[in-house]
């Protein structure tokens, strides 16, 4: 008896392993036959029948037409359907908050922006709260369940302390050690990710530009509650953010310049790359990346790529005895609403480590 309960759990677990590997092998090279499936894996042709109608019964998996003839039937093509389950992906640029809601391809099917209230910003606990109301409005204004969100990626500028989240400023004095994470998990009952904003905004990038590069350094022009603008930067290796000891790596020390000066400056892309060249510099030589990507975004696009290119100029200028030939400095590609998607791009990785998981839940 004690040895059929063990088969049975066996059973179960291959089962489970081979609706797994079946779910993957369709995400990452949809739309394919069952033969296709078959011969990618190694599994028998009942067992991919039986597999595929599971999936398909979960509302992972649908029909998406017919391969080519050989003669006789066409055969079928499956495909993930990228509305059996959904991440959310947000922004929180105090004020400025941005959601975004994606399907299992990555893609954005909602993309929202407000501002969190003024009456509340310095509140973080009431803040959070906002946030959480706003994530919910989100998903039912499209009619998503939350039951089929699968996680959360929160961007935020700040640093990062375990599960919780610190942002530097005279601002924001009770932002300090604020249990971000275990809030919104709390209220929203899926997996929550927090970040710093301007790794998320890599990731969104590094999808953008369609393949990633050994060492990609990213770095972001924020605003601040005081008119202020900030400089974050972060680094991808082989596509996947570096998160250092404690999640923090890629920090700029400094790099920030007051509102009053900014209105002082005659040339404000010009001031700008003078004042913030030193960290970048900093940045550069430390981490040796193939490409420096710049979202000056909230310059606008004539500032930003004035910005960018004084940021070039001055690289070729001081840095070209140690920097590498193929070095190259461009502008973002994925401007707009880049953190929130970046962050429901890391929820999706996260879920999609696990993928028995993700198909087991009802």
């Amino acid at each position: 008896m004690r040895e059929g309960v063990v088969g049975t759990q066996g059973s179960r677990k291959l089962v489970t392993r081979n609706l797994a590997r079946i779910f993957s092998a369709l995400r990452e090279g949809s739309p394919l036959t069952k033969n296709e499936i078959c011969a990618r894996l190694g599994l028998s042709r009942p067992t991919v029948d039986r597999a595929i109608a599971r999936l398909m019964e979960a509302g992972f998996v649908r029909q998406d037409g017919f391969g080519p003839s050989a003669g006789g039937r066409r055969a079928i093509l499956y495909t993930i359907d990228p509305h059996a389950r959904y991440t959310v992906g947000v922004d929180l640029e105090i004020p400025e908050l941005n959601i975004v809601v994606s399907g299992l391809d990555g893609n954005a099917v909602v993309a929202k922006q407000m501002h969190v209230p003024s009456q509340i910003v310095v509140d973080p606990h009431a803040a959070l709260d906002f946030v959480a109301k706003s994530i919910e409005d989100a998903l039912s204004a499209v009619g998503i369940a939350p039951s089929r969100t699968v996680g959360l990626g929160l961007g935020a500028p700040a640093f990062l302390q375990g599960d919780t989240i610190t942002i530097a400023g005279r601002n924001l004095p009770h932002w300090v050690r604020v249990p971000a994470r275990k809030s919104l998990q709390t209220a929203l009952g899926v997996p929550v990710y927090v970040n710093n904003d301007v790794k998320f905004m890599a990731i969104a990038e590094s999808r953008a530009l369609g393949h990633p590069d050994r060492v990609m350094a990213y770095l972001a022009l924020r605003r601040g509650l005081a008119g202020d603008i900030r400089m974050g930067g972060s680094i991808l290796v082989d596509g996947k953010p570096f998160h250092g000891g404690n999640g923090n790596a890629g920090a700029l020390h400094r790099a920030y310049v007051e509102e009053q000066e900014l209105k002082e400056a005659q040339s404000l892309s010009a001031f700008l790359a003078d004042r913030l060249l030193d960290p970048i510099l900093h940045l550069l030589h430390l981490f040796d990346p193939n490409r420096l990507v710049i979202n000056a975004g909230i310059l606008g696009t004539e500032e930003g790529s004035k910005f960018v290119n004084e940021i070039r100029e001055r690289i070729t200028r001081v840095g070209h005895e140690t920097l590498p030939r193929e070095f190259s400095v461009t502008m973002a590609k994925d401007e707009k609403f880049s953190c929130a998607k970046g962050g429901a791009l890391f929820a999706l990785e996260m879920a999609l480590q696990h993928p028995e998981e993700l198909i087991a839940q009802p």
